[in-house]
């Protein structure tokens, strides 16, 4: 498995990015705990307030999870 990580500032422009099912192959919202709202484009937001209180920038950690060329890779096995 390929992992690609990236540190990130801006809630919308993720969520926004996370949710296109044109750029991605596959969008799946797996269940969100933790937060007060129930979407994902609403948790982000939830972060980035909580990250105002802080000197944090880059408050977000997003990970692309690519299998080998080749390979397919079930649902579960990404999780």
């Amino acid at each position: 498995m390929i992992l690609i990580g990236c540190q990130r500032s801006g809630a919308k422009a993720l969520a926004d990015h996370l949710m296109n099912q044109v750029e991605n192959d596959h969008v799946e919202v797996i269940p969100i705990d933790g937060f007060m709202a129930d979407d994902l484009h609403g948790a982000l937001e939830e972060a980035h307030a909580i990250s105002m209180g802080t000197k944090c920038q880059k408050f977000l950690v997003s990970v692309s999870l690519n299998p080998p060329e080749g390979v397919v890779v079930t649902d579960e096995g990404f999780r």
